[in-house]
């Protein structure tokens, strides 16, 4: 089985190094990939907007499982996910095999300070990656000047921090004109690789406590964590429906 059905996202069934050398087949072969790492809030965001659904469904190529929740839902469903494909983890071995292969990247998205931050740090811990364009995120869709910018820099990655839907619906019209790239959204992630924030210790990450961190980190995530029980509840209700 190689996509598992959550609430109607197809999630691809591979751990980390199987996702990864399935990118990289990919963009060997002259394939590009437009991944998006869904967790529970986009999984209950897909369900109420179709045409969010959509794109996740038509459009991308993978789909990470970018939480522990959409690993338990997955399981409770019967049909688990070997293990978490988090988006910054996902980003960061992209990086490094991107400096190996010597290609070039776009990061897009978060504050002008933390992508200049982000940008220093990809520049310093990837030398052999050409960083070919970088800008925040504070734009409106329909400005084309933007999509033009990225276009004519011919990445061959293109990171995008800018939030769902709003990065996924970037990257699905990059990709019309750059079908052989690597193109990702990574919601918040530009904050811990620029060092604006810290990611959980590696023991908290282990069990599956990243959230809890985050919480204690930032209260103001409270109504975003409140998707959690939702999307649980959901699958159970999922499940007794089969």
């Amino acid at each position: 089985m190689t996509k598992v059905d959550v609430l109607g996202v197809q999630f691809d069934n591979y751990n980390m190094r199987d996702f990864l050398r399935k990118v990289e087949e990919r963009f060997l072969h002259g394939q590009g990939t437009f991944i998006v790492t869904a967790n529970p809030e986009i999984v209950m965001y897909a369900r109420e907007h179709d045409d969010y659904a959509r794109l996740i469904d038509e459009r991308a190529d993978m789909v990470s499982a970018d939480g522990i929740g959409v690993v338990k839902g997955a399981a409770m469903l019967g049909t688990p996910l070997p293990e978490r494909v988090t988006g910054y983890d996902l980003m960061t071995n992209l990086l490094a095999w991107g400096s190996e292969e010597k290609m070039r990247v776009y990061l897009i998205g978060a504050k002008a300070d933390v992508n200049e931050a982000a940008v220093a740090r990809v520049q310093r811990d990837y030398p052999d990656l050409t960083v070919v364009g970088a800008r925040d995120g504070y734009f409106d869709l329909s400005d084309q000047k933007v999509l033009a910018d990225v276009i004519a820099a011919e990445p061959d990655m293109v990171f995008a921090a800018l939030g769902f839907p709003k990065q996924e619906n970037f990257l699905n019209e990059v990709k019309k004109q750059l079908p052989g790239a690597i193109l990702m959204g990574v919601g918040g992630s530009f904050d811990v690789l620029s060092g604006k924030a810290k990611r959980a210790p590696k023991l908290v990450q282990n069990m599956h406590m990243e959230w809890l961190y985050r919480l204690a980190k930032q209260p103001s995530r409270i109504g975003r964590m409140a998707v959690l029980p939702q999307f649980l509840r959901a699958v159970r209700r999922s499940n007794k429906n089969k």
